[in-house]
């Protein structure tokens, strides 16, 4: 039984990547352009698979608006969509076959799978709405509530399989508003965030010869109101990692990878936010900022499922 348990954890974990990945690659449609390169859904110029010629085109599309490297590049994007929404329905299958009882593991994988079809729907309004910003963050937003309930459910299996990896673990009363409050400011960083990479957007459309540098300038508090967030989640997590060391506290090692990992990642965000402050905005540097949030909201959800098994309440 553990063997087979075991499979799903191994799922759960392919899950995480695969979705991480989509993150990735849907960012990669954004900073492309490619994000109305299929102005139908769910196929591609009334083709299940996009035209490769002028000539294959519907009558009704105008050519103009045909080009070849966006509809692919918007349609590898919907093809990967299908790949992860498939991923996550198989760990939910044998999740609800092999987990019975274990209502943390399924009920977690199930809500996740159930959001990734409301994220397709989503998908499909973002092409109707010609990519309103308000669904881009929407879709952005709910992408990662479901790589959230993917990791909770994954860590959750494990100690399951495992048995509870936390059970020694001895952390200070305050160290659960600490995990909560890094987690509140990634998500409204990437809110912000979001925001200032949709008028920059903008601002390249309307003004296609000004500087990116100008253009950052121009979003007013947006860019300051972000660094001031990133420098307090900076602090938040110099802080909770000192609490973890601290020969006082006993922390499992996956609580001390998440820690370290998060400094990393935060250090490699303020040189990349710097980098766009002082040279030039580049969409590929932008689209890592952006993903990079995506992987320390990830380990705030790690750290936070860490302490709930713990017996620090």
């Amino acid at each position: 039984m553990g063997r087979i348990m075991k499979k799903y954890f191994q799922l759960s974990v392919l899950s995480i990547i695969v979705t991480y990945l989509l993150i990735f690659v849907g960012g990669l449609v954004r900073v492309s352009g490619a994000g109305m390169g299929c102005p139908d859904w769910p196929k591609c110029f009334g083709r299940w698979i996009p035209p490769t010629s002028l000539s294959q085109l519907p009558d009704y599309i105008n050519p103009e608006k045909f080009n070849l490297v966006l509809a692919w590049v918007e349609y590898t994007n919907r093809l990967f969509g299908a790949l992860v929404g498939f991923v996550i329905l198989v760990s939910c299958v044998y999740a609800l076959i092999h987990f019975k009882g274990y209502k943390k593991v399924t009920y977690s994988i199930s809500l996740a799978l159930f959001l990734t079809m409301v994220e397709g729907w989503l998908g499909s309004k973002l092409v109707d709405t010609v990519l309103d910003p308000i669904t881009i963050t929407l879709h952005l937003l709910l992408a990662l509530v479901i790589i959230g309930l993917i990791i909770f459910s994954s860590i959750q299996s494990f100690r399951v399989i495992e048995g509870n990896f936390e059970k020694d673990s001895r952390y200070p009363k305050y160290s659960k508003h600490i995990i909560l409050g890094i987690m509140v400011c990634i998500i409204i960083e990437i809110i912000i965030g979001t925001e200032i990479r949709g008028g920059l957007d903008m601002g390249r459309k309307e003004n296609p010869l000004v500087e990116g540098v100008i253009l950052l300038k121009m979003l007013g508090p947006f860019k300051y109101i972000h660094t001031i967030l990133g420098l307090i989640l900076l602090g938040l997590s110099v802080y909770f990692r000192k609490m973890i060391y601290d020969i006082n506290t006993s922390s499992s090692l996956i609580m001390i990878y998440s820690a370290n990992f998060m400094l990393i990642i935060m250090g490699l965000q303020i040189i990349i936010g710097e980098s766009l402050v002082f040279f030039d905005v580049k969409p590929l540097v932008q689209l890592f900022h952006m993903w990079f949030s995506s992987l320390l909201l990830g380990l705030s959800v790690v750290q936070y499922t860490c302490w709930k098994l713990s017996k620090s309440k």
